[in-house]
């Protein structure tokens, strides 16, 4: 896969989460959550719970609480 497959990839991963938290009309509105999946999506970051939905979304929450307001 090239790179930008990748990141558009680990993306719509992330951007996925935050619609299932959040609702898709609140998460396609918010430019802070763009920003945040877009910055996430540019990381090294392995450590992704691949186990059920539940995990990967509190995994975004918690992210979303330590840097999420900061970038």
């Amino acid at each position: 896969m090239t790179d930008q497959t990748d990141f558009t990839m680990r993306y719509n991963f992330a951007m996925c989460s935050f619609s299932r938290m959040y609702g898709v009309n609140s998460v396609r509105d918010s430019h802070e959550v763009s920003k945040f999946c877009k910055k996430w999506a540019e990381t090294e970051e392995q450590n992704v719970p691949l186990g059920n939905l539940t995990e990967v979304d509190f995994y975004f929450r918690d992210l979303w609480k330590i840097w999420g307001g900061y970038l």
